[in-house]
């Protein structure tokens, strides 16, 4: 909505049946030690379901909806990638830190030459996979789900592990790039019962359980190191040209949605036990930091008797988006230690907040309407993108490709959006000037244009992905406004949602239409 945060919309959950099938002997999983790397430091630094495709008895996933992902129809959004910023400074001081060091970041760049664009599918049909490949799809998804593959703590699935390596297999047989969704997202129904502390809490003491809590909880952390080291030695990861990554329930980088899905207020997810816990609690990761004010809560002006203001507002949420990134460094590091040298991608759905929607909010300590459903999700690019480390073969992913969003819909980056963004993000707080402006027109930017931006001065190669019909229908000629978006921003590839959209009538998205943008975009340029 315009002058506001927009929100995240649900996300599609196609929930298969369990992969394990009675009478087959189960997987007794192994525990090795897994090498954990030095912490990056946390205080430095910088979302879509991927749905679960069913597996039917064909070994074929069988297309389930479409995520949240661009259909995280983050209408409004903010554009910078702050620089470290010190938990140690005052409240007032990282206010103006955050917006004066995403200017350092925004500047212009020159990238020279950019290599051939590669296309893809989400939801690969393995069956279909050399097809694709013959018209130029070169990377297929595959899936794979934590409650398929663990269904009973301790219990790696042999009918389930199977199915996958088939899936694989198929996929590499047909000569594709393997992008692998690892499922974290899709936890068991154990995983909560052997650790409470596995749900997310909010500020009104609600569990959410939709998806696990990576980023408060060390146990929850150590039961999902254990599946991944589970996945390397079964299946192996030296197939997977890249790993995707993220934290919600849609496979992405924003905290869970909102338990009341009609509201307009947020739900901040940062009040279990071991998040409101103090210095050096053993229940929290070590790499995350405490609370710099626990007990605080949303739309509270006073702690503990005494006034709260909004610089200390500030610092809180500050805290809040630095723990959500951790999750994210934390599964970088964890792959890299189980030996995936290659591609690792953080999807980033829709276009967030922008510095101005955090400054209305801060101002209303966090509480009310002005802190819509976008601020509880931490979906503030501007703040979390410069903070994601280490970087070496790390992209961001706008999962929000012509999803509808901006004015006009579906708009193309431009040359000037360098200079426009960090104007943008200095006038977050001004009413009038070029700062201003610039604040204004970024809120007609689509949700791909916000997103590059941000990465893309933050350091980081971005990609993209369609958000999918069932976000915004498609329509002859879809395909040509998504890999315009592509190039103008300078992405490197495009996976398009979904497989299924190429073979069942779906306009504008037919294999063929999808090979006569591949040959107009598979290739170098300027």
């Amino acid at each position: 909505m315009e002058g506001g945060p927009g929100r995240l919309r649900p996300a599609e959950r196609g929930r298969g049946a369990r992969a394990r099938r009675p009478g087959r002997p189960a997987l007794r999983r192994r525990r090795p030690h897994v090498r954990h790397p030095r912490p990056v430091p946390t205080a430095v630094r910088g979302p879509r379901r991927e749905p679960r495709p069913a597996r039917p008895a064909s070994g074929r996933p069988a297309p389930a909806g479409r995520t949240l992902a661009g259909a995280h129809r983050i209408r409004d959004g903010p554009v910078t990638a702050g620089r470290r910023r010190l938990f140690t400074l005052l409240g007032a001081l990282v206010a103006v830190g955050a917006l004066l060091g995403s200017l350092a970041v925004l500047g212009p760049k020159d990238h020279g030459e950019r290599p051939a664009h590669w296309f893809g599918t989400l939801q690969t049909d393995p069956g279909r996979a050399a097809e694709e490949h013959e018209h130029g799809v070169r990377v297929a998804h595959l899936s794979i789900d934590w409650d398929r593959f663990e269904p009973e703590d301790g219990t790696f699935d042999r009918a389930y592990i199977g199915s996958v390596r088939n899936e694989l297999r198929a996929l590499t047989e047909a000569g594709a790039l393997v992008e692998a969704g690892i499922g974290l997202h899709h936890p068991p129904a154990w995983l909560f019962e052997k650790h409470p502390d596995a749900a997310f809490v909010n500020q009104d003491g609600r569990r959410s359980t939709r998806v696990p809590n990576i980023v408060f909880s060390r146990a929850v952390r150590a039961e999902a190191a254990q599946y991944m080291t589970g996945i390397a030695e079964e299946i192996g990861m030296e197939d997977f040209w890249s790993i995707r990554i993220g934290v919600s329930e849609t496979g992405e980088f924003t905290y869970p949605p909102p338990l009341d899905a009609d509201g307009d207020r947020g739900e901040f997810w940062a009040y279990d036990a071991n998040a409101q816990a103090a210095a050096g609690a053993p229940g929290r990761p070590a790499t995350v930091p405490p609370s710099p004010y626990p007990g605080w809560r949303p739309g509270q002006r006073t702690l503990d008797g005494r006034p709260f203001t909004t610089a200390q507002v500030g610092r809180w949420h500050d805290w809040y988006v630095t723990a959500l990134t951790d999750a994210v460094n934390w599964q970088i590091r964890t792959y890299r230690s189980l030996g995936h040298s290659a591609l690792l991608k953080v999807l980033v759905p829709g276009k967030g907040y922008l510095p101005q929607d955090r400054a209305r909010a801060t101002a209303e300590y966090l509480g009310g309407r002005t802190a819509g459903p976008l601020i509880g999700r931490g979906a503030g690019y501007f703040l979390t993108l410069g903070r994601v480390e280490p970087r070496d073969d790390v992209q961001i992913v706008s999962t929000a490709l012509v999803d509808g969003s901006g004015t006009p819909a579906d708009n193309a980056c431009a040359p000037g959006d360098a200079v426009t963004a960090p104007l943008a993000v200095s006038g977050a707080g001004s009413a009038s000037g070029a700062g201003s402006a610039s604040a204004a027109a970024v809120r007609r930017w689509s949700s791909v244009r916000w997103v590059a931006a941000v990465a893309g001065r933050a350091g980081f190669p971005v990609s993209g992905e369609s958000a999918g019909p069932q976000v915004s229908p498609y329509y002859p000629g879809v395909m040509d406004v998504a890999a315009r978006q592509m190039d103008s921003c300078g992405l490197e590839g495009l996976m398009w949602a979904f497989d299924r959209q190429l073979y069942d009538g779906t306009p504008g998205s037919s294999l063929r239409d999808y090979a006569e943008v591949i040959e107009r975009y598979a290739r170098p340029s300027a």
